[in-house]
């Protein structure tokens, strides 16, 4: 059950952050950088769902093509969308996210894993 929330949430975030970075007209900047805290925490957050959403054979498969939509947006974005450019620190933004998801993910299963024994 718990899986199946992961699964759905991956593929509305996904959806989200490829509409954002998809579509010609940029994010507000709301705050500095506000763009770079928008592409970590997205891609932080697909990285968390999809480690969390599948088995561990799935994780690396996933994680890599997290990696390579990044790129593949900016490259996309400076490609075919006027008025829009690719950017290395965008893509450093969008890898470093899902570094940190993965981190994250794992030490949620730490922890879920802690809290199953100390029930048990």
């Amino acid at each position: 059950m718990l899986q199946t929330l992961f699964r759905v949430s991956f593929l509305l975030v996904l959806a989200a952050a490829l509409y954002a970075g998809l579509k010609a007209q940029p994010v507000p900047q709301v705050v500095s950088h506000f763009d770079l805290i928008l592409h970590f925490g997205a891609f932080a957050t697909l990285s968390v769902l999809w480690v969390l959403g599948f088995p561990r054979r799935w994780w690396l498969p996933g994680l890599t093509f997290l990696l390579f939509l990044g790129a593949g947006i900016e490259l996309w974005q400076g490609w075919a969308l006027p008025g829009r450019t690719a950017s290395l620190v965008d893509m450093a933004a969008n890898a470093s996210g899902v570094a940190a998801g993965f981190v994250l993910a794992l030490l949620f299963r730490v922890i879920d894993r802690v809290n199953f024994r100390h029930k048990n």
